[in-house]
């Protein structure tokens, strides 16, 4: 039933890191180079294995860069991509060090600079309704280009299913999962890929201990329109798990509204409602619990300058920052302040479950 991607953690962890290093050895693709730093960047383990090895890929595209700018023509490669570049080498290999972590008291921190090179696509365009059309003409991850940045490939709980990396990680081991990627499904959760998505988190959850995955809706900063899931492989829980919180058994109200799911039965029908509302909302599964979190759709509420967006990882409580300055002082008020504001109370009639 399975590739042996899925037989355990560390043979997950390894085959990961793996296509890494032979994407780098291997490519020559400057867009290849760049997903291989920021997701070695994210590992300190990888970071220390492939340091030397990325430290001299870049210094060979700073010379083609300085040298195509003396010719005056543009560097070979997609424009996100030399967009990108721009924005790395200016802010110098030679700073950059392994993703830091820090708690700002229950919330999770991240300086993740590298984060800000990536392209916005979707994400923070202005959203009406809950879905719209797949459109070819579009980013989306049935591109020839992306064939390299598959990790995985084959039947997966019944259906066939794609792994790509992500190019800009902000988790742990992060994977973009695609089912019937050639079908061109829109980022619309129906319900039999919910029912899918369940049983697949159940499964891989028990094979791979800190297995999750999560999901953003249309209007919830989902950056393409073409149906993925977010996979992460995490050492410990997300800050949305934590006892404390009243979704959880505890007694601290989360600050936006927060629906925990043990059945799949009761979470088709809260997602099935959202849907009839037109209401974004951004899914978390893990540890065999599904979270759902209605929210007000991107673009309806102005965030801090430090704040990118509010998708599923931020919902769940863990911010990715570019800037030092904010990583060493954002304190818990000001995150808690971000995700009240996105709450949907004031917008709809939301079910008591």
């Amino acid at each position: 039933m399975h590739s042996d991607i899925f037989q355990s953690a560390d043979t997950f962890r390894e085959r990961f890191e793996r296509g890494l290093v032979d994407l780098l050895r291997s490519s020559g693709e400057l867009g290849e180079d760049i997903l291989v730093l920021a997701n070695a960047n994210f590992e300190p383990r990888i970071w220390a294995h492939l340091h030397d090895e990325l430290r001299n890929c870049f210094a060979r595209l700073a010379a083609g860069q300085a040298a195509a700018d003396r010719e005056g023509r543009a560097l070979q490669g997609a424009p996100d991509d030399v967009a990108a570049l721009r924005g790395i080498l200016e802010h110098g290999f030679d700073t950059l060090r392994a993703t830091e972590l820090r708690r700002a008291g229950p919330w999770e921190l991240q300086l993740n600079p590298l984060r800000a090179f990536r392209p916005a696509r979707h994400s923070t365009a202005s959203i009406d309704g809950i879905r719209a059309p797949f459109d070819e003409t579009r980013f989306h991850f049935d591109k020839p280009f992306l064939r390299r940045e598959i990790i995985w490939q084959g039947p997966l709980r019944g259906r066939d299913a794609t792994l790509l990396y992500n190019k800009f990680p902000f988790a742990d081991y992060h994977g973009l999962l695609v089912p019937e990627i050639g079908r061109h499904l829109a980022q619309f959760l129906a319900a039999e890929h919910l029912a899918w998505l369940w049983d697949l988190a159940q499964d891989l959850g028990a094979r791979l201990p800190g297995f999750g995955i999560g999901y953003n809706s249309y209007g919830a900063h989902a950056s393409v329109n073409h149906l993925h899931f977010q996979t992460f492989l995490r050492s410990g829980p997300l800050p949305v798990e934590d006892a404390r919180w009243t979704h959880n058994g505890g007694s601290e109200p989360y600050p936006c509204r927060c629906l925990r799911f043990d059945r799949p039965q009761a979470a088709h029908e809260c997602i099935t409602a959202l849907h009839e509302q037109s209401i974004s909302y951004n899914l978390i599964l893990a540890a065999g619990q599904l979270y759902c979190l209605p929210r007000r759709k991107q673009g309806a509420v102005a965030y801090a300058p430090w704040l990118g967006a509010l998708a599923w990882y931020e919902m769940a409580g863990g911010f990715p920052l570019a800037n030092a300055a904010d990583f060493a002082q954002l304190g818990p008020q000001q995150i808690a302040a971000q995700l009240a504001a996105v709450d949907p109370a004031d917008d709809a009639m939301l079910p008591a479950w």
